[in-house]
C-alpha cells in the first residue's frame, strides 16, 4: 500500500555535522523572539509586528497576526493557546490553529519578557516595572508585583514558586497563587537573564558578568561563576552540567554542583543566545552570525552554520528538525535526514523529475505518481496497462511518460487527467524528450517516435536494427538516440530522415548529451 513517512529521526552527536537547511521564510525585520515549536506548527514573534505560525516540517506559512510593535518576546505554546508579548505593551492569547485572538491584556510599557504558564496563570514582566499574573483563560488579572525597574527576565515558575530578574538588580521569588515575596537575592547590575531551576538550585546571570546558583528554597547563594563580561543569555541545565553564554563571545559549560569550568568555546562574537541542550548536543547562536552544535559532555564543535545576521535566538529542538531566527529577518530550519519518504506499490527504477514544487516519478505498480516536494504528500496518481520504468518529463504544465504497455501517455500536471496517449508496438522503457512541439520517445519495437505535443498524433517514426532503451537527445534540428543494434543515429527532428549514424561495440542503453 502507498504510503507517505516524515523522518522521525533524532538529532545526536554521530549524525548533527549532517544537518543541512530545510527551509527558511524571511520576515520584514530582524527576528529576537526565539521559535517555538507545538504540535507541528512553529511560532515565532518578529520586529515587523507579526507573531508568525508556520508547518514545523515544511514551512508553508499557516497564519500571522499584526500587534502595535515589534516582539522580543518568545511565544508560550499551553493547551492549543499560544501567549506572547509584543513592544505594545500587550500579552495577547490567540487560538494556536487559526491564530484567532482570544484576550489582550494591556500593561503600562513594552513587554519583553517571554510568558509562562502554570496551573491556569501567565506570568509575565513588563518594562513598566510590574510582574503580572493572568487568567490563562480570559486574561484576568489576578495579582502584580512591582519591582524598582524594568522587567526582561522571563518568569519561571516551580515548585510553587515564580522566579524572575529586574533591571533593579534583583532576583525574586515569589508565591505564585499570591504574588507574596518568599525571599530576593540582589547582584550588582541589572538582570536580563531568565532564570533556570534545576534540582533545588535557581541558575541566573547578571550584566555584573557573574553566573549565580541559588538555593531555591532560601535564596542563599551556593556558588558564582565569573564570566568576564555582562550575562544577557539564559542559562540551560542538563546532565549535571550549567550552560551559559556571555559577552566575553563566551560559551561555558559549569558543574551544576560547584560553578567549576568543565569546558568551554570562544565564539567570534557576544552571545546573546541562551543555549538549548537535547540529545547529548548543546546549541547556541552568536553575535557573529553563527550557529554551533558541541558535544554536551567534551565541549567539541560538532557542526555549525552562518546565517546573514546576528544571532540572538535560542534554537529548538523538535521531531529531528533544529529552527533558529536570525537578525537578518529569516527563520531557519534544518534537519539531520531525508525529509519524507514515499512508498508505492512496486520497485521505483524511474527517475523522478520536479516542476513547479511537485515530484514526478513512475513505478513498477504501474502507476505514476505526483507528490508534493516538501511534503511527500500524494497529490494524484493515474494508473497504466504495466510496469513503468521510462522517466517522466514536465514540460508546459504537462507530464509525458512512456508505460511497458506500449503507450506514451501525456498528463496534467496539476490533476493526473489524461490529455492524450498514443500507443507503440512495443514497451516504452525510453524517457521523452520534448522540444519543437514534438514529443519524441524510444520504444521495444526498434522505432524512435516523433508525436504531437498537443495532439499525440504520429508526425513520423525510424526503425533501427534493436529495441531502443535510450532517451533520445534534441540539439538545434537534429534528434539523436541510440539503439540495442549497436548503433547511435543522427536524424533530421522535423522528419525523421537519417543524416548519419555511429556503430559501437555493443548495445546502447546510455542516452546520448549534446554539447555545442
Amino acid at each position: 500500500m502507498a504510503q507517505n513517512s516524515p523522518s522521525n529521526n533524532v538529532i545526536y552527536p554521530a549524525n548533527v555535522s549532517r544537518l543541512r537547511k530545510a527551509w527558511t521564510y524571511t520576515t520584514g525585520n530582524a527576528i529576537e523572539s526565539s521559535p517555538v515549536v507545538a504540535d507541528g506548527i512553529i511560532y515565532i514573534g518578529s520586529k515587523d509586528h507579526n507573531l508568525y505560525a508556520f508547518a514545523a516540517r515544511t514551512g508553508k506559512k499557516l497564519w500571522s497576526y499584526t500587534t502595535g510593535g515589534a516582539i522580543y518576546s518568545t511565544p508560550t505554546v499551553i493547551d492549543d493557546v499560544v501567549y506572547i508579548g509584543s513592544q505594545d505593551a500587550t500579552l495577547y492569547a490567540f487560538e494556536a490553529r487559526t491564530g484567532a485572538l482570544l484576550w489582550s491584556y494591556t500593561t503600562g510599557n513594552a513587554i519583553e519578557s517571554s510568558p509562562a504558564v502554570a496551573d491556569g496563570v501567565v506570568y509575565v514582566g513588563s518594562t513598566d516595572h510590574t510582574l503580572y499574573a493572568l487568567s490563562a483563560d480570559t486574561g484576568d488579572k489576578l495579582w502584580s508585583y512591582t519591582t524598582s525597574a524594568g522587567i526582561q527576565s522571563s518568569p519561571t515558575v516551580a515548585t510553587g514558586i515564580v522566579f524572575f530578574g529586574s533591571w533593579d538588580h534583583t532576583l525574586y521569588a515569589l508565591d505564585a497563587s499570591t504574588g507574596a515575596r518568599v525571599w530576593s537575592y540582589t547582584t550588582g547590575d541589572r538582570i536580563s537573564s531568565s532564570p533556570a531551576v534545576a534540582d533545588g538550585v535557581v541558575y541566573l546571570g547578571s550584566q555584573d558578568h557573574q553566573l549565580y546558583a541559588l538555593d531555591a528554597n532560601t535564596g542563599e547563594k551556593l556558588w558564582s561563576y565569573q564570566a568576564g563580561k555582562i550575562i544577557l543569555s539564559s542559562p540551560a541545565v542538563a546532565n549535571g552540567i550549567v550552560y551559559i553564554g556571555s559577552h566575553h563571545d563566551t560559551l561555558y559549560a559549569l558543574d551544576a554542583r560547584t560553578g567549576n569550568e568543565r569546558w568551554s568555546y570562544r565564539t567570534g562574537g557576544a552571545i546573546y543566545s541562551s543555549p538549548v541542550v537535547a540529545d547529548e548536543v548543546v546549541y547556541i547562536g552568536s553575535q557573529d552570525h553563527t550557529l554551533y552544535a558541541f558535544a554536551s559532555v567534551t565541549g567539541e564543535k560538532l557542526w555549525s552554520y552562518t546565517t546573514g545576521g546576528a544571532i540572538d535566538s535560542s534554537l529548538p529542538v523538535a521531531n529531528g528538525m533544529l529552527y533558529v531566527g536570525s537578525l537578518d529577518g529569516t527563520v531557519y530550519a534544518f534537519t539531520s535526514d531525508i525529509l519524507w519518504s514515499y512508498t508505492t506499490g512496486g520497485r521505483v527504477e524511474s527517475s523522478p523529475a520536479m516542476a513547479d514544487g511537485v515530484v514526478y516519478v513512475g513505478s513498477h505498480d504501474h502507476r505514476v505518481y505526483a507528490l508534493d516536494v516538501l511534503t511527500g504528500e500524494e497529490l494524484w496518481n493515474y494508473l497504466t496497462g504495466n510496469t513503468i520504468n521510462s522517466s517522466p518529463t514536465v514540460v508546459d504544465e504537462r507530464v509525458y511518460i512512456g508505460s511497458q504497455d506500449h503507450t506514451l501517455y501525456a498528463l496534467a500536471a496539476s490533476t493526473g487527467g489524461k490529455l492524450w496517449s498514443s500507443t507503440t508496438s512495443g514497451s516504452i522503457v525510453s524517457s521523452p524528450t520534448v522540444a519543437h512541439g514534438m514529443v519524441f520517445v524510444g520504444s521495444h519495437d526498434h522505432r524512435l517516435y516523433a508525436f504531437d505535443v498537443d495532439t499525440g498524433e504520429q508526425l513520423w517514426s525510424f526503425t533501427t536494427g534493436g529495441a531502443i532503451v535510450s532517451s533520445p537527445a534534441v540539439a538545434e534540428s537534429g534528434v539523436y538516440v541510440g539503439s540495442q543494434d549497436h548503433t547511435l543515429y543522427a536524424l533530421d527532428a522535423f522528419d525523421g530522415v537519417e543524416r548519419w549514424s555511429y556503430e559501437t561495440g555493443d548495445g546502447i542503453q546510455s542516452s546520448p548529451t549534446v554539447v555545442n
